[in-house]
């Protein structure tokens, strides 16, 4: 059970957790590539080419402060695309290399974007009542993403992995937006999608925990869970 009386800020993961449905991504662009797309990919010929541009963003560190969302997915449709290329998943054409990477980054803006839309009407209920705090392992332009989709008013801070150098699971980064917020960890609930970058760091701080999970099939006995971010209203006022 949540412990209204203590509770005074909210901290919230981005990636899965505000632009999505609680679903990863690596989901996400699976689906719509092989829906929208009719790619014919699947997640054991999909998952490398997804890690390996997770790892090349960080790497490489193309994203910059003013970049926007869809900016950023070009940027990572075009290494995914480049990695299904080398090995061989997708046949080296001029529109696997050029359109269809282009195609596909902002198909996931459009997706990523209508959720987040979805999401303004609670979080500005939320930020009347508490202090909102976005926490997450982003690319150094999280303010700037949040300010495009027209949420950052709703956040008094903005916690990013890239520009603070360190990243979930480690506890630190949520240690850091809690403390410059001027709160302890008993004050604080942290929302996220993902047990291990989000709730089990949060909970060995002693914050508490809400989990999106995707579906009631995926609801936990463990933690409080919610399966839309509507629900978060209605567990704070029950």
């Amino acid at each position: 059970m949540i412990n209204k009386e203590k509770v005074k800020a909210l901290a919230f993961d981005f990636g899965g957790t505000l632009d999505s449905p609680f679903m990863h991504w690596m989901q996400i662009y699976l689906q719509l590539y092989t829906t929208k797309l009719n790619l014919p990919l699947t997640v054991e010929n999909f998952r490398d080419s997804y890690v390996f541009a997770e790892q090349m963003m960080e790497r490489l560190q193309l994203v910059k402060p003013t970049h926007s969302l869809l900016e950023t997915q070009m940027f990572k449709t075009r290494l995914q695309f480049d990695n299904l290329l080398d090995r061989g998943i997708l046949p080296d054409t001029k529109d696997n290399k050029e359109c269809i990477p282009e195609e596909a980054a902002r198909l996931v803006t459009d997706y990523s974007s209508a959720y987040v839309i979805r999401s303004q009407k609670t979080l500005k209920a939320l930020s009347q009542r508490y202090t909102l705090l976005l926490v997450s392992n982003y690319y150094g332009n999280l303010k700037k993403v949040a300010t495009d989709l027209g949420i950052a008013t709703y956040f008094s801070s903005f916690t990013d992995s890239t520009l603070e150098g360190v990243r979930k699971p480690d506890a630190t980064l949520w240690k850091l937006a809690i403390e410059r917020a001027g709160f302890i960890p008993e004050e604080v609930i942290v929302i996220g999608d993902s047990m291990k970058n989000d709730i089990l760091p949060a909970l060995s701080l002693g914050c508490q925990v809400i989990k999106g999970c995707p579906s009631i099939g995926d609801l936990s006995e463990e933690v409080n869970c919610i399966t839309s971010l509507e629900e978060l209203l209605q567990l704070l006022d029950s």
